[in-house]
């Protein structure tokens, strides 16, 4: 955990919730971000304190995980080689999300919060990187004001409101209010700024065709509508001509009424309509956190919906959010993405570092699992080498990679090779050797393992072998776990009993295949 002060005040929402929520004087706060010449603690969090603030950070599921360590604070310069090898790692998510087209989504909060400007910036830099950007924005809060100040009466079912007339009419004042701030935003190139130089052209409109929901459970929800089609051409040609699309929580219907909309269902429904390649929901708090309260950072949509049949609280933000997440998934969405907005720098964290910053949903566990191609070498290498030096795998020259090259499977994620797997056959004994087995230290939480140790299964199977045998030094209970069983060296083909490392003296676990 990080004890920088601004960064920590900043994930709780600025000094005085951070002093409410660790039961603080503000005085208290304030003095760690003055110098230490002004009688302060130079930017840095007394170790005294911390302890209190992760508890709190738990219990308010804020995140106060830090950038990672290549990406320093504001207040310390980042060195030169540094800079660079940062630059270097973002290479290959800036290539793999050139051209490629997100649906973003956040709520009125976000609007509404003094970090928005930070937010757009944000925005405006994947425009920049050549992402096409489909944005849609709630209007709860400011809605909710509106009905405060007309003293009107307003309810809300299992996160949808009931819309009459009066309220409609609020919706529309709140929704062009909203929008207008946004476009302003977007619209600025000011000196000194992420923005500076920035040309962004919005495009806006009738794109959302809908339907009333009519009566459910004896509750008439009258101008409260779901989505009945989404304009694809219209958001194409848009994005085509190099906008960003911005997705107002209204719906329009061949009669001319207009609807009432949840802004979740409007971004699903068009992520699934145009094919996006990712989804992202932008959510108030670190939603989906392990038993530890560790941040969940993959799941699959069958994990997800298990996950979501344990949710007790069925009107809670995180339980709508993870059903779209799942609706979108199944949907074919390939990527969805849930994500704190408050992180400073959350949406860059998950798409261009490896660590990410919040949690991916995906049909499947991996939909880049595939056989090595050549341009695969250095990455395998990266991967491998690592595992080598600690005496985990047996060391591989570039060379016999190279040569092996087609008896390897790959699973990439975002241009990185994050696992590996090599097959070799020895058709006379019917047997296969599972060799050069890793995973990535920053994906081994996930099941990428299992998935490629079923890939070259499957493999071996199709070559006609019977059985499949993995020489281990500090795995055998992985494999144990994954059926095999221990064997002895007279168990092995006749040329791997001729070639078995005595010095090495690993194990041998042989797993049948019918």
């Amino acid at each position: 955990m990080t004890n920088d002060a601004h960064f920590i005040i900043s994930q709780f929402g600025g000094v005085k919730p951070l002093a409410s929520a660790i039961n603080k004087d503000p005085a208290t706060i304030y003095r760690w971000t003055y110098p230490k010449s002004k009688g302060g603690t130079g930017g840095l969090i007394p170790t005294s304190a911390l302890h209190k603030i992760s508890e709190a950070a738990r219990n308010l599921h804020v995140d106060i995980q830090q950038v990672p360590s290549n990406l320093n604070s504001a207040n310390e310069p980042l060195h030169s080689h540094q800079f660079i090898n940062w630059f270097r790692n973002t290479a290959p998510y800036i290539h793999a999300h050139r051209g490629k087209t997100f649906v973003i989504s956040f709520n009125g909060e976000a609007v509404e919060d003094s970090r928005f400007s930070t937010l757009v910036e944000d925005f405006a830099l994947l425009n920049s990187l050549g992402i096409r950007l489909i944005l849609v924005h709630g209007i709860r809060p400011q809605l909710e004001k509106k009905i405060r100040e007309g003293q009107q009466q307003s309810y809300v079912f299992q996160h949808l409101r009931i819309t009459d007339k009066v309220t409609l009419e609020m919706a529309k004042q709140a929704t062009g209010s909203v929008r207008t701030d946004i476009e302003a935003k977007l619209s600025m190139s000011l000196a000194n700024t992420p923005m500076a130089g920035a040309s962004i052209r919005i495009a806006s409109g009738n794109i959302i065709t809908a339907k009333p929901l009519g009566i459910i459970n004896g509750v008439d929800y009258q101008y409260t509508g779901e989505v009945r089609r989404v304009d694809h051409d219209a958001i194409s040609n848009s994005l085509d001509n190099g906008q960003i699309v911005l997705v107002s929580p209204l719906g329009y219907s061949p009669t001319g009424d207009v609807f009432n909309l949840r802004s979740e269902e409007i971004a699903t429904a068009i992520a699934t309509e145009i094919k996006a390649d990712k989804l992202i929901l932008l959510t108030e708090h670190t939603e989906l956190l392990s038993e530890e309260q560790e941040l969940i950072r993959q799941l699959t949509t069958e994990q997800a919906q298990k996950l979501l049949a344990t949710h007790s609280n069925k009107n809670d933000d995180s339980h709508l959010h993870l059903q779209e997440a799942i609706r979108a998934s199944k949907q074919g969405v390939q990527r969805v993405h849930l994500i704190n907005r408050k992180i400073n720098g959350g949406l860059q964290l998950e798409l261009f570092t490896r660590q990410g910053s919040g949690t991916l949903i995906s049909i499947q566990p991996f939909e880049d699992a595939r056989p090595a191609r050549i341009d695969d070498i250095q990455g395998i290498l990266e991967l491998i080498r690592p595992l080598e030096q600690r005496g985990l795998l047996t060391y591989r020259a570039t060379e016999t990679i190279e040569m092996d090259i087609d008896k390897f499977h790959v699973i990439e994620q975002d241009g990185l090779i994050t696992t590996c797997a090599a097959l070799y056959e020895h058709p006379n004994e019917a047997m296969g050797e599972l060799a050069c087995v890793a995973v990535h230290p920053n994906y081994r939480s996930g099941e990428r393992g299992e998935h490629l140790l079923s890939l070259i299964e499957k493999k071996a199977r199709l070559a006609g072998l019977h059985e499949l045998f993995v020489l281990t030094t500090q795995s055998s209970h992985w494999f144990a776990e994954k059926g095999f069983m221990p064997a002895n060296i007279n168990d092995l083909p006749k040329t791997r009993q001729e070639n078995y490392n005595q010095t090495r003296r690993s194990s041998i676990l042989i797993k049948s295949l019918v």
